[in-house]
Parts: C-alpha cells; sequence; structure tokens
C-alpha cells in the first residue's frame, strides 16, 4: 500500500469515470442496475480516500528540501481530495437522475474537471518524486498528454491549460528562493548532483509545442465531424426546402405523443393538406417560384397551428397533428392566405381529417387515411376539408385490402377472366369475345373492374392483374380448342402502365406460344388516353404487335381529347367507338351525323370500326346501315363466364360465325 496505493486509487478513478460515460443518458430514467453500478463505484472513491491517513507523508532531509517535501505532500492530499470530489458528484448525479430522473448539468462537469485534475496531480507527484532522483519526467508528460487529448476545447484555451501545466511544473523544478523569485540550483542526492540541464529544458518546451500542435488538430478534426453531425442530424429531421420537420421525425414524434395521450382521444386530429392547382401554378410560375410557395405555405402552416406538430410530407403535401379547438376557423384562415398568395392562378387547400381513436394507433396509418378523405374532395375548390367517416373507412380497408392481396388473387386463382360477345353487325353472330376481368374475393365475394382497376393503377400493381388475365383467356382458349368447341377470337386491354412496369408484348407472345394460339385469335385492345403519353415506348410497343402478327384495336375512341391525332400516329385495325355517341341516338340528329362520320372516315384510312355499348334495336340497325361492322353491348349479352357463354352457345341463344376479319 505504501508504494502502490497512488495506482490502486487511480485505476479506481478511471474506473469511475468509465462507468459513468457508458451508463450516461440524459433523456432516459437510468436503470436499476447501473444505479447500483455508479452508486458503488462512487462510494468506492469517498471511502478511498480514507487510505490518506496510511499515507507516508514526504519530510524534509538531507535529499528533499522543505519545498520538495510541501510540493509532494500537496499533490499528495489533492489527489485524494479530487478522488472524494468525483465520487460525491457521482454519487449526487446517480440519485437524482434514479429518483426524480433529473439531470444535474453541473455535476458532470465537476466530475470531469476533477478527473483531469487528478491526472495532472498525479502526473506532478509521481514525476517530482522521480525527477530528482535521476529518472525522467515520462509520467507528468503522459499525464498532460493524455488529458490533453482527452479535454479537447478551443484553440486558446487548450493553450492556456497546457501552458499553465508546463511552465507550473518547470517552475516547480526550479529551487524555491522566497517570495516570486525561481533560480536554477544544483542539488545534491545522495552525493551525487542533479540539475535541470539545458537539453531537457529544451525538449520540455519541444514536447510542449508538439502537444499543442496535436490538439489543435484534433480539436479540428473533432469539429469537422460535430458539424457534419449536425448537418446529418439536421437532414435527418428537417425538410430541406421549407425548415419543417420531414415525414420521418414527425412520424416519430407524433407516435411518442399519441402513446401519451389520455381522455377524449377524438379531440386529437391528424390532417393530411394538398394545395389545390399547384401544379399549374408550378408550370406556369417555374419550379423556383414553386419552391419559394412552399417555402410561404410553411411559414403560413406554422403561424396557423403554432404550439402544434406539423411536417411537410412530400411535393406540396403537409401535415399536422393538432387539437380539434378552433379547427374549422384555422384552416379557413388558411386556405385564405393561400387564395391570395397570387392574383392569377387559382390557389388553396384541401384537407383530410382523421380523429383518433386509441392511443395504441399508427400515425402513419392514420395520414394515409386523412390523405384518402382528401383526395375525395381534390379539386373541389369550395370545400376546404372533409372529415374521415365510416364509409370512406370502408371503402378504404377495402382499397387496402386489394393492394395487400393482389398477389393472393394472382396465386389462388381469383382473377377470373368474363367474356362478353362481339357481334358481327349484318348477321349479329358472334365473331369475337372482349375479356374483362372480376376479381372474385373470398372475403368481398366478386369485386367489380371499377373497385380494384383504378386502385392497382394508381399503385402500379395493374400488369400482375393484366398478366393473370392474358394467361387465363389464353388457357380458356386452349381448352376450348382441345375440347372441339367453337373458337372465337379474343380481344385483351392493356394498360399504358403495362408496358412500362413490364415488357408487355414478349409477355403475350411468350403466352401464346406456350398454348400454341394461333395469333388470329388474339386481338389486341389499347385505350386512347394510354397513348397520350411516351410516344416512344408505346410506338415502338404498337409496332412490335403489328410486326408479331396480331390485330391491333383502339379501345374508346372518342373519349379523350386527342383521337385524331391517335389516328394519324399510330396504325390500328380497329376502331372501337365509344358508348357515349349511342347516348340519345334516336333523337339526335347531332350524334348520329358524328357516328356516320366517323365510321367513314375510318374507311377512308382503312380502319374497321366497332361499337360498344349497345342496348337496343334501334342502335344496332342504325349502325349496321351506316356501315359499322361489328357491335358489342348488353343487347347481345353482358359479360359473364366461360361456362355461360359455352352454355348460351349450346343452347342456340348466341350463334358463331365462321367468317374472319
Amino acid at each position: 500500500m505504501k508504494y502502490t496505493s497512488k495506482y490502486w486509487l487511480f485505476l479506481l478513478i478511471g474506473l469511475g469515470l468509465m462507468l459513468f460515460c457508458m451508463f450516461y443518458d440524459r433523456d432516459g430514467k437510468l436503470s436499476k442496475g447501473r444505479f447500483i453500478a455508479l452508486f458503488t463505484v462512487g462510494t468506492a472513491c469517498m471511502l478511498y480516500t480514507a487510505v490518506l491517513g496510511l499515507e507516508s507523508f514526504t519530510k524534509p532531509s538531507d535529499s528533499i528540501t522543505p519545498v520538495m517535501a510541501s510540493i509532494m505532500n500537496a499533490m499528495l492530499v489533492s489527489v485524494y481530495v479530487f478522488l472524494f470530489v468525483i465520487g460525491a458528484a457521482i454519487v449526487t448525479y446517480v440519485l437524482f437522475k434514479y429518483l426524480k430522473n433529473k439531470n444535474i448539468v453541473v455535476l458532470e462537469h465537476v466530475a470531469i474537471i476533477a478527473f483531469t485534475l487528478v491526472c495532472l496531480a498525479f502526473g506532478i507527484f509521481v514525476s517530482y518524486s522521480d525527477f530528482w532522483g535521476g529518472k525522467e519526467i515520462i509520467c507528468f508528460l503522459t499525464m498532460v498528454l493524455y488529458v490533453g487529448c482527452l479535454l479537447i476545447y478551443r484553440p486558446y484555451v487548450t493553450i492556456l491549460i497546457l501552458g499553465a501545466c508546463f511552465m507550473g511544473f518547470y517552475k516547480i523544478l526550479l529551487t524555491y528562493q522566497g517570495g516570486l523569485t525561481f533560480q536554477k540550483q544544483d542539488i545534491v542526492i545522495s552525493g551525487v548532483v542533479q540539475k535541470i540541464i539545458s537539453g531537457d529544458s529544451v525538449n520540455y518546451i519541444t514536447f510542449f509545442i508538439s502537444l499543442s500542435t496535436i490538439c489543435f488538430a484534433i480539436y479540428h478534426g473533432r469539429l469537422n465531424e460535430a458539424r457534419k453531425s449536425k448537418a446529418l442530424e439536421k437532414s435527418a429531421k428537417e425538410d430541406q426546402l421549407t425548415g419543417l420537420y420531414n415525414y420521418s421525425y414527425f412520424s416519430e414524434l407524433a407516435e411518442e405523443r399519441i402513446r401519451n395521450l389520455t381522455g377524449d382521444f377524438a379531440e386529437n386530429v391528424l390532417l393530411f393538406l394538398d394545395v389545390h392547382n399547384f401544379k399549374a401554378f408550378n408550370d406556369q410560375r417555374g419550379f423556383e417560384e414553386g419552391d419559394r410557395f412552399l417555402i410561404t405555405f410553411g411559414k403560413y402552416l406554422s403561424d396557423a397551428f403554432r404550439g402544434s406538430l406539423f411536417a411537410r410530407q412530400a411535393d406540396d403535401h403537409f401535415v399536422v397533428m393538432t387539437k380539434t379547438d378552433g379547427l374549422t376557423d384555422r384552416l379557413n384562415a388558411l386556405n385564405d392566405l393561400v387564395h391570395d398568395y397570387d392574383d392569377e392562378i387559382l390557389l388553396g387547400i384541401n384537407c383530410g381529417v382523421y380523429h383518433l381513436n386509441s392511443n395504441r394507433e399508427d400515425p402513419r396509418m392514420s395520414i394515409d387515411r386523412a390523405r384518402y378523405a382528401a383526395h375525395m374532395i381534390k379539386n373541389r375548390f369550395q370545400t376546404v376539408c372533409i372529415e374521415y367517416d365510416k364509409t370512406m373507412s370502408e371503402a378504404y380497408h377495402k382499397r387496402l385490402y386489394i393492394i395487400n392481396n393482389i398477389d393472393n388473387a394472382v396465386k389462388y386463382g381469383w382473377i377470373v377472366p368474363f367474356y362478353q360477345p362481339v357481334v358481327w353487325s349484318d348477321t349479329e353472330e358472334v365473331c369475337g369475345c372482349e375479356v374483362l376481368a372480376r376479381w372474385m374475393d373470398p372475403v368481398y365475394g366478386q369485386l367489380l373492374p371499377n373497385e380494384f382497376i383504378p386502385v392497382l393503377e394508381e399503385y402500379r400493381l395493374i400488369h400482375k392483374l393484366d398478366k393473370a388475365i392474358f394467361e387465363a383467356a389464353c388457357r380458356d382458349l386452349r381448352e376450348a380448342i382441345d375440347a372441339g368447341r367453337p373458337v372465337v377470337p379474343i380481344s385483351l386491354n392493356f394498360s399504358r402502365l403495362d408496358f412500362e412496369l413490364m415488357d408487355a408484348v414478349t409477355e403475350l407472345d411468350d403466352l401464346a406460344a406456350k398454348y400454341g394460339i394461333d395469333k388470329e385469335l388474339i386481338h389486341v385492345e389499347v385505350t386512347e388516353s394510354a397513348l397520350t403519353d411516351n410516344f416512344t415506348l408505346l410506338n415502338n410497343a404498337m409496332n412490335r404487335i403489328k410486326e408479331l402478327g396480331y390485330s391491333l384495336w383502339l379501345d374508346d375512341f372518342g373519349s379523350g381529347y386527342s383521337s385524331l391525332n391517335v389516328l394519324k400516329d399510330y396504325q390500328f385495325d380497329v376502331i372501337k367507338i365509344d358508348m357515349r355517341f349511342l347516348s340519345n341516338l334516336e333523337s339526335s340528329e347531332k350524334a348520329r351525323t358524328l357516328i356516320d362520320c366517323i365510321i367513314n372516315m375510318a374507311n377512308r384510312i382503312n380502319m374497321l370500326t366497332l361499337t360498344e355499348g349497345v342496348e337496343t334495336k334501334v342502335q344496332a340497325e342504325f349502325l349496321n346501315k351506316s356501315g359499322c361492322t361489328r357491335l358489342q353491348g348488353y343487347l347481345f349479352g353482358r359479360p359473364i363466364p366461360k361456362e355461360a357463354l359455352y352454355d348460351r352457345i349450346s343452347k342456340g341463344e348466341l350463334t358463331v360465325s365462321d367468317r374472319r376479319l
């Protein structure tokens, strides 16, 4: 103990600070195990100071001057004093942290500063003892190096600390003469003259300069890392454009707030806000001005919902978690600000509102429901907000069900092809069938196309359904051929997304080869609206369809804005005239004239015509006289499963034509 007590003491200090740093947690409550560990170490540090009574204090002698003895004894006492301070700081800190979950920041600094002073006092004590015994001052230099690298402050603070340490120890090594006078003197120890030689002084100063340089380098390295870390932390929390929270961080904070809610949960709402007509504003004013608007809107939002939680989700979409008090007034005021932003372009907001039902809800799902509600009033400028209700909930859950189960529907055969007859206008014999998708679901029963097709298109999943229908139709056609049943061509509907999300033409050709289907039995239908975007991709696909030998049909002709351009740019075999042209056909001369013109135009550019939506004999007779070659509609049959189609044919209700055209 006499010769190693200081080393055991220093080891105990290091252990205490190591545990303190490991278990330090400013935000969370201290666990019981960590509390016991830190409390034990802190108490041990305080109790260890009792060892000071067992220490042998240095006494003046022939080899040790009174000044040397005083310095060594002062350093020894200071080590134990600082040890007690560290232990007391740790014990006090953990008591407050564990019992009251409070942080006393000053205790953190007390523990660190006391640790620094212990290191320096330990280094001075050991090196001063060894120096006059003819040994080096390595312990002091090591401690200063350790402290200098551990506690890196700003450069001028580092210079001050290191300068004071080095100059102080250097002066201590000189013989004290009284007052402020220090003088380099020789000291005789055991008959040997001990002194600080000039070379040692130079090495001493060189080490000081080197250590200062190292500290500066470490400081700047840490500073750069801190700046990068701060920038990363900021980017992880903030939207770069508006300065609001980003959606990811908003979700974390909202989830925490929801978990802490008590009482009437419905008073708390999640909002999804969308800006009406922002795309037009971007197109006319430019993206730079659009960014300025979003920044301004972020300021409007923060003013309107001060004290609430809000963020930018993406594009012109923003989300808010707030209370219901004064909600309508705040939204109306926000809408007025947006409306007045531009004198020429009409702007506004539409907001979906979702009321919380419990403190276990997922904020992302809640926002998605609010977004679904907001979508219901998109482009309805007179309506600012709408609440998510039971009807929307049912539709929303069905929507989610469709998205989540499209793969199961394909895998388990829930996607079933229905067939609607197409007839020759002159004989009304069946010359083909359009293949239409139906979803026979085990939960919802039969889902109609208007329930699942828009959802699958929005989420870019429609190609999975279409591929399944193509294969089912080819398989049914193969079975009919093998069974010797009457066979008619089938027409398959292609979505615009089919050409983007898969190689639709190759998929079709592979299926035809797989089931051995003659290409004359497959007609490809492409809607007019599908041909308005990505001309190069679609034009190449249309050309490949024709080159491979498939008949190409234009569906819903006249339903869009660019019908004539489509006829000019693409070569179709058949034009399907949209059913809306038949509306009020019997009483509207204009409707009859338009149909006549379309049929004559198609004949002149070598395209055949088919009119869909035929429901009366009068319509059928008029179309036949006008030269339309094919008809389709409820007059000849609704979409039905293949078994029902075969049944009608076998009963003679439908006659299959031998004519091919």
